[in-house]
């Protein structure tokens, strides 16, 4: 069965892959929730150029998520009005992603033992977002109060404006697109390890585990500071923004058929 398998210059597998993944924020105004149990598949393809080292490369789809909390300004209409009211809310909001991967890594394999080869692999992987949904829990905090001067002119260009709290006080929405918010790319480090059970000639069962782990930040929409004591930062009677900032990493088990 090895000289069989030596023989091949291509190798070819069909996998699927259940993952944990989470979100791993990059700034300390935002927190990470829960982790979330996923799926991917692919076709896995690996160019021999020995006995025991390949390119492995292939096409990937990757469902992956997870859990952030943080402060963003927005606007809700009350009843009876006519215009949007700005509110600053704290969002849970829990990501869907899909992305379309393509990795390419170095792979090294044994030599058949009984009837086992056992393989690693190191490399990157290039993504791109195909789908970007999200379920958000919203807890309002704040919302803008416009105060006339002078009520004989009450000219919004005129007047000042505080914050009160909110009287609406929460929401929540299921599979929202949020693909405005979610960068295009996603590039990321890919650890690999596992095994081949040799079935017969060459067909092989594959089994391994391998850690996926984002590089840049995927995220491209705003939110609001938190002061020390983690209420909304608004100075000036304006919420104080920042860029959103976090990557996406996940730890898959990668169970497929090689052939």
């Amino acid at each position: 069965m090895a000289g069989v398998a030596q023989e091949k210059e291509w190798k070819i597998a069909l996998h699927f892959d259940p993952n944990i993944s989470w979100m791993k924020p990059n700034d300390k105004n935002i927190e990470s929730g829960s982790n979330k149990m996923k799926f991917g598949f692919g076709i896995m393809i690996d160019k021999m150029f020995t006995d025991n080292y390949a390119f492995g490369t292939g096409f990937n789809i990757i469902r992956t998520g997870g859990e952030l909390s943080y402060f963003y300004t927005g606007g809700y209409k009350k009843e009876g009005a006519t215009s949007n009211t700005e509110i600053v809310a704290e969002r849970m909001r829990t990501y869907n992603l899909q992305y379309i991967e393509i990795p390419l890594t170095l792979k090294l394999r044994t030599n058949e033992i009984g009837y086992i080869t056992y393989w690693a692999q190191m490399g990157i992987g290039l993504g791109f977002n195909i789908k970007a949904q999200a379920d958000d829990e919203t807890t309002y905090r704040l919302e803008k109060v416009v105060i006339a001067d002078d009520p004989s002119t009450p000219d919004v260009d005129e007047a000042s404006t505080t914050w009160e709290n909110a009287t609406i006080k929460q929401s929540s929405v299921e599979e929202v697109d949020i693909k405005d918010d979610i960068g295009v790319f996603r590039t990321s480090l890919i650890i690999g390890a596992g095994i081949e059970y040799n079935l017969s000639g060459d067909a092989s069962i594959l089994a391994g585990i391998t850690f996926n782990n984002g590089f840049n930040n995927i995220l491209t929409s705003e939110g609001v500071l938190k002061t020390e004591a983690g209420n909304p930062d608004i100075f000036n009677r304006v919420p104080q923004k920042f860029e959103l900032n976090s990557i996406n990493n996940f730890l898959s088990l990668n169970i497929g058929f090689l052939f």
